[in-house]
C-alpha cells in the first residue's frame, strides 16, 4: 500500500502541472493574466520550458519498472484472393506446416497460383502470430532485369519494426543481423513474393523459431536451410472446375457444364488461364461457356483468346521466357515443336540441333525454371500452353527446317522411340507434307508391331500410310497399307469398319495386275467376311488367296490363308475340313517360333475337339498356350484360353471353364479386343446356364449383346439373342423369351450355322410345348 501513495502523488502533481503548463502556454502566446499578476507575465516562457520538463520527467517516473516502449505491430499482409481453389495443395501445405515446417518455398510456372496460395496459407494463420506480418514483393520474375536488394526490404522491414533511423543504416550483414535481433523474440508471420533465388531470401530469414517465412519463386529454390520446397502443377479438374465457376459466377456455367469442362481442359489446369477465361465470359453476356471453348480450341488463338485487360497468360509466360540464356530458349522453344507430349533428351537434341549433352543440361533448367516439366528421369513435356507460346516464339527459319531435322532423326531412330511419339511424328509428318519420311518411319516400325494389344497404333500408323502413298501416287503400297488398316480393325473387332479398306486394297491390286498383291488383299478380305459370317464369299476369297500363293511358290503366305481357311471351316462346324487345311499349314511352317503356330495349334485343336479326338485337343490346346505366353501373343494367349474353358465344359468342370473365361475376358480387355470380350461374355452365359444359374446367363448374355450391337455384329449378336430367349424360357419367362427368339431370328436372318439351328428347333419346340 505504501509502495502505490508516491506514484499516486506523482500522478496529482503532474495533474497540477499540467494545468499551470496550459496557464504559461496561453500567456506566452498573447493571453493575460489579472491585474494583480500582469508585472510577471514575462515569466511566461521561462516557465513553459520549466514546466514541460518537469512533466516529462513525472511521465518517465510513473513508468512501471521494467516497461518497454511501445512498439507498432506491422499488418503488411495483402487481401487474400475470394475465389482460391486449390484444395488439394492446401492440403499438402498444412501438413507440411503441422510437422513443425517454418520455411515454406512454393515454387511453379507462370500463373500457376504461387502468391494465391501463399495469402490463402498466411491469412489463415494470422491470429498464430500476434507480432505481425511482414511483407515483400522482390520482383524476382519480372521483365525488370533488376529484381529487389535485399538490402531495401531490410531497411523497410527495420523501419516497421520500430528500429531507431540511425540502426537503419550499413552493410547487408549489419542490417541483416539488426533484423533478426529486432525479431528474434517475436512471433511473426513474413511473406517473401517473387524471389529469384537463395542469395536475395537468406537475409530476409529470421534466425528464431517464433517465426513462419512463406517463399514465392518460379524456379525451384533448394538451398534454404530448414525450408520445405513444395512445387505446385496445374489445378485438377474438380479444382478447376469450382475455380471457374466461381470467378465467372454466372447462370451461364450452370447450363452448360460441358463448356466449362472443355475450358477447363483447354485450360490445362493453369489457374491464371482458367481464371482470365472466366473473366472473358463474365465480359461477354451473349457467350455460353461452349461458344469460348470453341474458340479456346483454335490452337492457333487460343493464347490471345487468355487475354483480358491486364491479364495475359502469353505475358506471364514471356516474363520467364526473357530470364533464359540464348541456349535454353532455343531448346524451349524447339522442343515446344515435339509433336508428341512427352520426349527425351535425343529427340530435343535433334529438334535443337545441339549436341545431346548441351540439350540435356538446359532441359535440367528448364525444369528447375518450371518451363519444362520432368515426369520421369531423362522424360520431359510442356505443358499445353507453354507449348503453344514456345511455338509462336520460333523464327521463320526454324519453322522451316526444326521438324525436318526432327523427322529424319525419327526415321533412324524408329525402333527404339516411344510408340507414341512415333504415331505423333507420322501425322505430322503427313501434315507437313513429309510423305516419304511418314512412309519410312512406319516400314521401320511395323515388325514391332506384333501383338494384338498393337492394333490402335497399328491402325493409327497405317492410316496414315495410306494418306501419304496416296498424295505420292503409289499404288501398290497405298494398297499394302490398306490392308494392315483393314487388319488392324479387325483385331480390334471392329469387323464392319475393316471391310472397306480390304475391299479397296483387293481393287488397288487387281487394277495393278499384282497377283501377291492380290492374294495377299484376298486373304485379308475372306477374313472381313468370315467375321460378318458372309460364309460363302470369305469361302471364295480365302480359297482364292490360297490357290494364287501355291502357283507363287509363298509358302510363309500360304500358311497365313491355310489359318484363315481352317477358322472359318471351325466357325461353320465343318470341323472334316478344318482339319487336312490346318494339318497341312503345320507342316508347312518352318521353326517352332514362328507366330503363327500357335493360331495353327488353336485351330486345329478345335476341330479335333468337334470331331471328337480329345486327347490331341487337350495337347495341341497346352502346346498353343505356351508359344503364345512365351512369343508374348496375348491374342493367341486370349483364345487359347476359351479353347480351353470349353474342354472343361465338356467335362462338366464348370467353375474351371468359368475360370478359364474370366481369364481371357480381362486379357481382351486389357488389350481391347472386341470380339474376345464378347465371346468371353457369351461363354460365361453358356456355362452359367449348363450349370444351372440362368438369372446368372442372362446378365452374361446381355453383356455380350451390348458388345455385339457396339462391333455392329448382328450374327453373333443374334445367336447371343437366341442363347438369352433359352434361358429366360428356364426362367419362366415365357413371353420375355418369345419376344427374344423373333428378335434372334431377325438378326440371324437366312445365314446358317448349324449350332444355332440346332438352338432355334429347341426353342421352337419349348415354346410351343407352353
Amino acid at each position: 500500500m505504501r509502495e502505490g501513495r508516491p506514484i499516486v502523488l506523482i500522478a496529482v502533481t503532474s495533474g497540477l502541472l499540467s494545468v499551470m503548463l496550459a496557464v504559461a502556454v496561453n500567456v506566452a502566446t498573447g493571453g493575460t493574466l489579472p491585474g494583480p499578476l500582469s508585472g510577471v507575465s514575462w515569466l511566461a516562457w521561462p516557465a513553459v520550458a520549466l514546466l514541460g520538463a518537469i512533466t516529462v520527467a513525472l511521465a518517465i517516473l510513473q513508468q512501471p519498472p521494467g516497461a518497454k516502449p511501445t512498439v507498432s505491430v506491422p499488418r503488411e499482409l495483402p487481401a487474400a484472393v475470394t475465389t482460391f481453389a486449390g484444395k488439394s495443395d492446401l492440403a499438402a501445405v498444412n501438413r507440411v506446416l503441422a510437422d513443425g515446417c517454418r520455411v515454406l518455398a512454393v515454387s511453379g510456372p507462370p500463373g500457376a497460383g504461387k502468391s494465391t496460395l501463399a495469402l490463402h496459407v498466411a491469412h489463415e494463420r494470422v491470429e498464430k502470430y500476434p507480432d505481425g506480418q511482414l511483407f515483400a514483393t522482390l520482383r524476382g520474375a519480372d521483365p525488370d532485369p533488376d529484381p529487389v536488394a535485399p538490402e531495401e526490404v531490410l531497411t523497410r522491414f527495420l523501419e516497421r519494426l520500430g528500429v531507431p533511423e540511425d540502426e537503419r543504416r550499413g552493410g547487408l550483414d549489419d542490417l541483416a543481423a539488426r533484423y533478426r535481433s529486432a525479431i528474434a523474440d517475436r512471433r511473426m508471420l513474413i511473406v517473401l513474393d517473387n524471389a529469384r533465388n537463395a542469395a536475395q531470401v537468406l537475409p530476409l530469414l529470421p534466425g528464431g523459431p517464433g517465426c513462419l517465412v512463406l517463399i514465392t519463386s518460379r524456379p525451384i529454390i533448394a538451398n534454404l536451410p530448414h525450408a520445405v520446397s513444395h512445387p505446385l502443377g496445374g489445378l485438377d479438374e474438380a479444382d478447376a472446375r469450382e475455380l471457374f465457376t466461381r470467378a465467372a459466377s454466372d447462370a451461364r456455367v450452370e447450363a452448360d457444364p460441358d463448356g466449362v469442362a472443355r475450358i477447363v481442359q483447354l485450360c490445362g489446369g493453369l489457374p491464371l488461364a482458367v481464371r482470365i477465361a472466366a473473366a472473358r465470359l463474365k465480359a461477354r453476356p451473349a457467350w455460353t461457356p461452349s461458344d469460348l471453348a470453341d474458340r479456346l480450341a483454335d490452337e492457333r488463338r487460343r493464347l490471345r483468346e487468355l487475354e483480358h485487360e491486364d491479364l495475359a497468360v502469353r505475358s506471364s509466360f514471356e516474363a520467364s521466357y526473357s530470364e533464359l540464356s540464348d541456349v535454353d530458349r532455343v531448346v524451349f522453344r524447339r522442343a515446344g515443336s515435339h509433336p508428341g507430349r512427352v520426349f527425351g533428351p535425343a529427340a530435343a537434341a535433334a529438334l535443337a540441333q545441339l549436341d545431346e549433352a548441351t540439350t540435356s543440361a538446359s532441359l535440367e533448367r528448364l525444369v528447375d525454371m518450371h518451363l519444362v516439366e520432368s515426369p520421369a528421369p531423362d522424360r520431359y513435356r510442356l505443358h499445353d500452353l507453354l507449348r503453344l507460346f514456345a511455338q509462336g516464339r520460333l523464327s521463320d527459319e526454324e519453322r522451316e527446317y526444326t521438324p525436318a531435322s526432327y523427322l529424319d532423326w525419327l526415321a533412324a531412330h524408329a525402333a527404339t522411340e516411344e510408340r507414341d511419339n512415333i504415331v505423333a511424328g507420322v501425322r505430322h509428318a503427313v501434315a507437313v507434307g513429309a510423305y516419304e519420311a511418314a512412309w519410312t518411319i512406319v516400314d521401320t516400325v511395323h515388325p514391332l508391331l506384333t501383338d494384338s494389344a498393337d492394333h490402335p497404333d497399328r491402325l493409327a500408323l497405317w492410316r496414315e500410310a495410306a494418306v501419304a502413298a496416296a498424295a505420292l501416287g503409289d499404288e501398290a503400297r497405298r494398297a499394302r497399307a490398306l490392308r494392315w488398316v483393314s487388319s488392324a480393325y479387325r483385331n480390334a473387332g471392329e469387323v464392319t469398319r475393316a471391310l472397306e479398306p480390304a475391299t479397296e486394297a483387293v481393287a488397288i491390286a487387281e487394277r495393278l495386275g499384282d497377283r501377291a498383291a492380290e492374294a495377299e488383299a484376298l486373304t485379308v478380305y475372306g477374313e472381313c467376311l468370315r467375321d460378318l459370317s458372309r460364309f460363302d464369299d470369305a469361302r471364295s476369297a480365302l480359297e482364292r488367296a490360297l490357290d494364287l500363293f501355291v502357283e507363287l511358290g509363298d509358302v510363309d503366305e500360304e500358311v497365313e490363308a491355310r489359318v484363315a481357311l481352317g477358322t472359318l471351316f471351325n466357325t461353320t462346324w465343318q470341323p472334316e475340313l478344318a482339319a487336312p487345311v490346318l494339318e497341312r499349314a503345320r507342316e508347312l511352317m518352318p521353326t517352332a517360333q514362328d507366330h503363327r503356330r500357335p493360331w495353327t495349334l488353336l485351330g486345329l485343336g478345335t476341330a479335333y475337339r468337334f470331331t471328337g479326338r480329345r486327347r490331341e485337343a487337350v495337347a495341341l490346346n497346352a502346346q498353343a498356350l505356351e508359344l503364345a505366353r512365351d512369343g508374348n501373343d496375348r491374342f493367341a494367349y486370349g483364345f487359347g484360353l476359351i479353347e480351353r474353358g470349353w474342354l472343361a465344359f465338356d467335362e462338366r468342370r464348370y467353375d474351371d471353364a468359368n475360370r478359364d473365361m474370366r481369364a481371357a475376358l480381362e486379357l481382351f480387355e486389357a488389350i481391347r479386343q472386341g470380339i474376345g470380350i464378347g465371346l468371353a461374355h457369351q461363354a460365361m452365359g453358356e456355362i452359367a446356364a449348363e450349370a444351372g444359374r440362368p438369372a446368372e446367363a442372362v446378365t452374361a448374355y446381355d453383356a455380350a449383346i451390348a458388345q455385339f450391337e457396339r462391333l455392329r455384329d448382328p450374327v453373333r449378336s443374334g445367336r447371343t439373342r437366341l442363347l438369352r430367349a433359352h434361358a429366360l424360357a428356364d426362367l419362366g419367362r415365357e413371353a420375355e423369351a418369345r419376344t427374344e427368339w423373333r428378335a434372334a431370328e431377325a438378326l440371324i436372318g437366312d445365314t446358317y450355322l448349324p449350332d444355332a439351328a440346332r438352338r432355334r428347333e429347341s426353342l421352337q419346340e419349348r415354346l410351343e410345348g407352353w
